[in-house]
C-alpha cells in the first residue's frame, strides 16, 4: 500500500529526489536540509529517497561520539551486509580506530588519512544515499569530516544529506556552512511549516475526520505550522477525549473551559497522562539514557510502544518517535530523580565500557563534579586517538573547568597541555596559547622551557613577533637554568634569526657565537654549524661581506663533514644572502640553485620556499624578472597566510610597478609593506616601501611620505644592503620634490653605508643621491659629474634595472650642462636596457628626454621604438577608442560609432587600462592627455 503524500511538500520532495537522481548518476553532493524542530525534515527525506539505498545516522545529545552519525550509517550497512568496507584495503585498519569489528586499527596516522579511510568508505558503500540527522548535535570531528568531503562526493554516487534545526545552530555548524560556502559547495533545502490549509489537512488526516474551523485556526495558532505540534496536539486532545463532533466537523469540548496546550513540550506531555506508573518511569528513564535505548531496560516500555510514544527501529532496540518526544520527557523529570538516573546509568555504562564521553556526561547531570573531570580527562585522550581534534579540545577544557583549585597540580599541567594540543591541531591558536601561558607560568627549569618554546611557535602561527620574542627568550633562561645546552642553543638561534630579519646584526651575531658554544658543549655539529650560518649572514649584512662569507663556509664545511643534507641546504641558503648583500647576484644565484637541490633531496619544503623566496630577489636584480615573476606566483599560490607569501607579494609587486602595471601592483605592495611591519622584516619592510615610492613618483605627498618612511626604517637598523636602492630612490625623489634637507639625511644615510662597506653599490647610490641634490640646487656640472661616476662605480653590477635608472637622470644632468651627445648615449642606455626589461615607465621617461632634447626618435632608437613611444605602446585602434573615452563616450556608443561590437570595445578598453596602468577610464583619458594622445 502507497503512503499518502507529504502535505504542502511538493516542491521540496522533487527538489530532493531529483538531488539523489543527479547523486546516484554519478554526480554526487553533500547538501543541507534545515528547518526549525518538527518540521518534518526527516519524513521528508524518507519520502524523497523511498525506494533508494538509504544508510542512516544521526547525532545525539549531549555526547555526541566522535563521527557518530557517518559511523552509525557505516554501522547499519554493515549490519546487512559484513563485506561491504572489504574494498577499502590498506586504509581498512585505519577506518576501524571508528569501527572496531573491521579489525585492529592502526593508530600511527592522521587526520587527513582518516578522512581519506571514511571518503573510501562511502565509495565502498556507493550508490547510496547517506542522511544523517540532528546534525546541530553533532560533534566537531563530524562537521569537519563533511566539510572535506564536499568537493570529493562530486566525483562519486552518493549523496549525502545533513538535516539540522535551525532554531539550534551552534557554532560548529555555523562554521561547516562558512566552509561550504567558501568552497562553493554549500547546498540547501530549507523546509518551512506548513500553512493554515496545510495545518487544517494534516489535523485531519491525523484525527481522522475534519476539524471544524475554530478547532483548526486554534490549532495553526498553538502550533504556527509544525506538523509534529500539529500531530501530536491533535492526537492528545483526541486521546483526552476532549473532542467531539460538531455540525462543521470536530471541535473542543466545552471550548471555552478545555485550554489548549502552548507549546509541543505540552502537547507531548498531554499524550503522557494516561501511562501508569511504571510507564512513566520507563519514560522517564528512557529519556536519560538517550535517543535510543534497549527494549529491556524496562518491562513498562510496551506501555510505551503502544503509545505511540517509542517504535522499534531493529530487533530489541527502540527510540523515540521524535527527539521532542525525548526532550518533553526529559525537562519534566524532577531534578533530584534526574539527578539519581544520571548517577545510576553512568554506574553501569562505566561497568560496560561505554565511551568515556557518554560517562562524562551523565556523571555531570548527575553533579558528580569530581568523577566527571575524570570521565573528561579520559574522553579528551580518546578522542584525540582519533583526531578528533576539536571535540577532545572541548572535552579537555570541561575537564578544566571543574578542576578544584590547588588540587592535583601535576595532571591539570598535563590536562593544560592536551588542551593546548588539541585546540592547536582544531585550528583554535587563541585557545591554545591561553592554554600553554598558564602551564608556563606553573613550570620551572627546562619544562618550562620546553612549554615557552611551544608558546613561541603558537606566537609565530599567529604573526605576534614581539611575544614570540618574549617567550624563545624566557625559553632560553629556562634550558640555560636546566643546564639543557642543546635546547638553549636552538632557541637562541631562532632568536639570532628575529635580530638578523629586523636588521640589528650585532645582535644577532653575539646570539648566533652564544648559540655555537652551547652547542659545542652539547657535541651537536648540526647546531654549531647552523650558529655559524647565522653569524656569517649577520656580518654581511652589517658590511663585512669577506668575514661573512668565511664564516658561513665553515659552517659549510662542518654540515659537509658531517652529512647534515638538511643544514647544508640552509647554509647555502645563507650564503647566497651573504653574496647578494655583496651584490654578487651571479654567486647567489648559483649558490640557491645548491640549496634547493639540497632540499628536494631532502623533503624540507619549509627551507625550500625560503630558498626559493631568496631565488626570486636575486633574479629581480640580475633582470630576469619573467622568471622572477613566474616564482612569486608559484610561491604566493595556496599560501593561507600572508606571512608565507611575504617576499612573493613584494617582488612581483615591485616587477608589475617597474612594468607599469599600477592596479595590480599596489596591493601586492601594500600587502607586503604591511606584513614586513607585523613581522619586523626589514629587507622586504624597505624593498616593499621603496617600490611604492617608484610607484607613486609624480604624486609629490605620496613619494615624499615613501621616502621618507624608507629613511625612517633604515635609522632603526643596521641595514647595509637592503636599504641601499630604497634610500637612492628615496634621495632622488626628495630631491625632485624640493626637500633638500631630508634628500641630504638620504644621501648621509647612504655615506655612513659606503664607509663601512666601500662597497660598489652603496658608492654608486651614494653618488647619484649627490648627484641628484646637486641638480635639485641648479649645479648642473657638478650633477652630470656624480652621476656619470654613479654609473663608473656601477660598472661591474649585475643590476640591470638600478643601472638603467641612474643612466636616465645621467642623461637629464648632462643634457643641462650642455652635454649633448653625452647625454644622449646615457638616454639611449637607459631607453634599451628598459625595453628589455619591459619597464615602460622608465623607456617612456627616456623617450620623453629624448624629446625634449629635439632629437628625433626614429634616428637614434629606430622607427618602431619612435611609433610606440608615440602611441604609448597602444595600437591604431586603441589610440582611437581612447580619445573617444575622454570625450565621454560610453562602450555601447563607442561600438555604434566604430561599427565594432561593445564586447570588442569592452576587450580594447581593457587592454588601454592595462598597458596605461590606469584603474578608471577618467584616469586613462588624463594619462592620454599627458601623452599627448589626445591631440595627435
Amino acid at each position: 500500500m502507497t503512503a499518502p503524500a507529504l502535505i504542502g511538500r511538493r516542491q521540496e520532495t522533487a527538489w530532493l529526489a531529483d538531488a539523489a537522481a543527479d547523486a546516484l548518476a554519478g554526480r554526487g553532493a553533500l547538501v543541507l536540509l534545515a528547518g526549525e524542530a518538527g518540521v518534518g525534515k526527516s519524513h521528508l527525506a524518507e519520502t524523497a529517497f523511498a525506494g533508494l539505498p538509504l544508510l542512516r545516522g544521526a547525532a545525539h545529545a549531549p555526547a555526541a561520539a566522535p563521527y557518530g552519525p557517518v559511523v552509525a550509517a557505516l554501522r547499519s550497512r554493515l549490519r546487512e551486509d559484513p563485506a561491504a568496507l572489504d574494498a577499502c584495503g590498506r586504509l581498512r585498519p585505519h577506518l576501524a580506530l571508528l569501527l572496531p569489528e573491521l579489525g585492529e586499527p592502526d593508530p600511527s596516522g592522521d587526520r587527513a588519512t582518516l578522512f581519506e579511510a571514511v571518503h573510501g568508505a562511502l565509495v565502498a558503500v556507493a550508490p547510496a544515499v547517506v542522511l544523517l540527522d540532528d546534525l546541530q548535535w553533532s560533534d566537531g570531528a563530524t562537521l569537519d569530516l563533511l566539510a572535506a568531503l564536499a568537493v570529493p562526493l562530486r566525483e562519486q554516487a552518493l549523496l549525502v544529506v545533513g538535516a539540522y534545526r535551525t532554531d539550534e545552530v551552534r557554532a560548529p555548524l555555523r562554521r561547516l556552512r562558512a566552509d561550504l560556502r567558501r568552497a562553493r559547495a554549500l547546498r540547501e533545502l530549507v523546509v518551512r511549516p506548513l500553512d493554515a490549509a496545510g495545518t487544517r489537512e494534516l489535523a485531519a488526516r491525523t484525527l481522522g475526520s475534519p476539524p471544524a474551523p475554530a478547532l483548526a485556526e486554534a490549532l495553526y495558532d498553538r502550533t504556527q505550522g509544525i506538523p509534529f505540534f500539529v500531530q501530536e496536539l491533535a492526537a492528545g486532545l483526541q486521546a483526552g477525549e476532549r473532542l467531539r463532533a460538531g455540525p462543521d466537523g470536530l471541535e473542543l469540548e466545552h471550548d471555552a473551559d478545555v485550554p489548549i496546550p502552548e507549546t509541543i513540550r505540552d502537547a507531548v506531555l498531554l499524550r503522557t497522562m494516561g501511562l501508569s506508573g511504571a510507564g512513566r518511569a520507563a519514560a522517564e528513564a528512557a529519556a536519560v539514557v538517550g535517543p535510543e535505548f534497549r527494549l529491556d531496560l524496562a518491562p513498562a516500555l510496551d506501555e510505551l510502544l503502544e503509545a505511540g510514544l517509542i517504535v522499534e527501529i531493529r530487533p530489541g532496540r527502540a527510540a523515540f518517535r521524535h527527539a521532542l518526544v525525548r526532550g518533553a520527557i526529559y525537562e519534566d523529570i524532577p531534578w533530584r530523580r534526574r539527578r539519581d538516573l544520571h548517577a545510576g546509568f553512568a554506574d553501569a555504562l562505566e561497568f560496560g565500557g561505554a565511551s568515556h564521553a557518554t560517562i562524562a556526561a551523565h556523571r555531570l547531570a548527575a553533579g558528580d563534579r569530581a568523577r566527571a573531570l575524570d570521565a573528561f580527562l579520559a574522553a579528551a585522550h580518546d578522542l584525540a586517538r582519533v583526531h578528533a581534534h576539536r571535540d577532545a579540545a572541548a572535552a579537555a577544557l570541561q575537564a578544566l573547568e571543574l578542576w578544584p583549585e590547588g588540587v592535583r597540580s601535576g595532571e591539570r599541567l598535563a590536562a593544560l597541555d592536551v588542551y593546548a594540543r588539541s585546540a592547536e591541531l582544531a585550528g583554535d591558536l587563541a585557545e591554545a596559547t591561553r592554554a600553554l601561558r598558564e602551564a608556563a607560568a606553573l613550570r620551572h627549569g627546562a619544562e618550562r622551557g620546553v612549554t615557552a618554546r611551544r608558546l613561541a611557535g603558537l606566537y609565530e602561527l599567529q604573526g605576534d613577533r614581539e611575544r614570540a620574542l618574549v617567550a624563545r627568550r624566557d625559553a632560553v633562561a629556562a634550558f640555560d637554568l636546566g643546564g639543557r645546552r642543546a635546547e638553549a642553543a636552538g632557541e637562541r638561534l631562532g632568536l639570532a634569526a628575529y635580530a638578523q630579519s629586523a636588521g640589528r646584526h650585532q645582535e644577532a651575531v653575539e646570539l648566533a657565537r652564544a648559540a655555537a658554544a652551547d652547542a659545542l658543549a652539547a657535541d651537536r655539529s648540526d647546531l654549531r654549524a647552523r650558529a655559524f650560518g647565522l653569524e656569517g649572514v649577520a656580518q654581511a649584512k652589517r658590511g663585512r661581506y669577506g668575514e661573512g662569507v668565511e664564516t658561513i663556509r665553515a659552517g659549510l664545511a662542518l654540515a659537509l663533514a658531517h652529512e647534515l643534507t638538511a643544514e647544508a641546504a640552509e647554509l647555502y641558503q645563507r650564503l647566497a644572502t651573504a653574496m647578494e648583500s655583496a651584490a654578487d647576484y651571479g654567486g647567489a644565484r648559483e649558490a640557491l640553485t645548491t640549496a634547493v637541490g639540497l632540499c628536494e633531496a631532502t623533503g624540507e619544503r619549509g627551507q625550500e620556499h625560503t630558498c626559493l623566496s631568496c631565488m626570486a630577489y636575486v633574479l629581480r636584480e640580475l633582470g630576469d624578472w619573467d622568471q622572477a615573476a613566474a616564482l612569486c606566483k608559484e610561491l604566493g599560490a595556496g599560501r593561507a597566510r600572508a606571512d608565507d607569501a611575504l617576499v612573493a607579494d613584494g617582488i612581483l609587486g615591485s616587477i608589475l610597478a617597474f612594468r607599469g602595471d599600477t592596479r595590480h601592483a599596489r596591493p601586492l605592495l601594500l600587502r607586503c609593506r604591511a606584513t614586513a611591519a607585523r613581522l619586523d622584516v626589514v629587507s622586504m619592510g624597505v624593498d616593499s616601501v621603496a617600490a611604492l615610492a617608484y610607484l607613486d613618483a609624480q604624486d609629490p605627498s605620496a613619494a615624499v611620505e615613501h621616502a621618507l618612511a624608507v629613511l625612517e626604517r633604515w635609522e632603526r637598523t643596521e641595514d647595509h644592503h637592503y636599504a641601499v636602492w630604497g634610500l637612492r630612490t628615496a634621495a632622488e625623489l626628495l630631491a625632485r620634490h624640493g626637500d633638500l634637507p631630508r634628500a641630504r639625511a638620504a644621501a648621509a644615510a647612504l655615506s655612513t653605508i659606503a664607509a663601512e662597506t666601500a662597497h660598489a653599490d652603496a658608492l654608486a647610490a651614494l653618488a647619484h643621491a649627490l648627484g641628484e641634490i646637486a641638480l635639485a640646487e641648479g649645479d648642473t656640472q657638478q650633477a652630470a659629474d656624480k652621476l656619470t661616476r654613479a654609473l663608473d662605480l656601477h660598472a661591474d653590477l649585475e643590476i640591470p634595472f638600478e643601472r638603467a635608472q641612474i643612466a636616465l637622470r645621467a642623461g637629464v644632468a648632462l643634457a643641462r650642462s650642455d652635454r649633448r651627445e653625452a647625454a644622449l648615449q646615457r638616454l639611449e642606455e637607459s631607453y634599451r636596457a628598459a625595453k628589455r626589461l619591459q619597464a615602460k615607465p622608465l623607456a617612456t621617461a627616456a623617450a620623453q628626454a629624448f624629446e625634449r632634447l629635439g632629437e628625433p626618435l626614429e634616428r637614434r632608437l629606430g622607427p618602431r621604438a619612435a611609433a610606440q613611444h608615440a602611441s604609448a605602446g597602444l595600437t591604431r585602434r586603441e589610440v582611437e577608442i581612447t580619445r573617444l573615452v575622454a570625450l565621454g563616450r560610453t562602450n555601447r556608443e563607442i561600438a555604434r560609432e566604430l561599427f565594432l561590437s561593445p564586447r570588442t570595445v569592452d576587450m580594447h578598453v581593457r587592454n588601454v587600462l592595462a598597458k596605461l596602468g590606469c584603474r578608471t577610464r577618467t584616469e586613462a583619458a588624463n594619462r592620454a592627455g599627458q601623452l599627448g594622445l589626445l591631440t595627435r
